[in-house]
């Protein structure tokens, strides 16, 4: 087994466990089977471009942090991603689209309470 592999997958590993979800959870939005994140975790195999793309997408693993082994990487979630892209919008917004915003988001918050 490689020990770039090998590293590959614990680091893998850590970062499905800091987002708290389990191999299989993670196979299935990957839509892959979970003994191939098993393998990839063992070190056995590697993971596709397709499957990194995911994983980015997914779950917003940066891969670079992931493949290059800098401990620096932020893993957070799809969801985070979005609040955080809207935060910035509306920071950047004027004053009508930033009363705009709020009417929208109270209303949705309304509406789904």
């Amino acid at each position: 087994m490689s020990p770039y592999r090998a590293s590959l997958g614990q680091r893998l590993k850590a970062v499905r466990l800091r987002l708290g979800i389990s191999q299989r959870q993670l196979a299935l939005a990957l839509d892959t089977a979970p003994n191939h994140i098993c393998q990839i975790e063992r070190g056995h195999c590697i993971p596709g471009a397709k499957l990194l793309r995911g994983m980015r997408e997914q779950f917003g693993i940066d891969i670079n942090c992931l493949l290059s082994g800098e401990e620096n990487y932020v893993a957070t979630t799809l969801l985070e991603q979005e609040v955080n892209k809207l935060i910035r919008q509306f920071q950047h917004a004027d004053v009508p689209a930033r009363a705009i915003l709020l009417q929208t988001a109270s209303f949705t918050a309304n509406a789904s309470g």
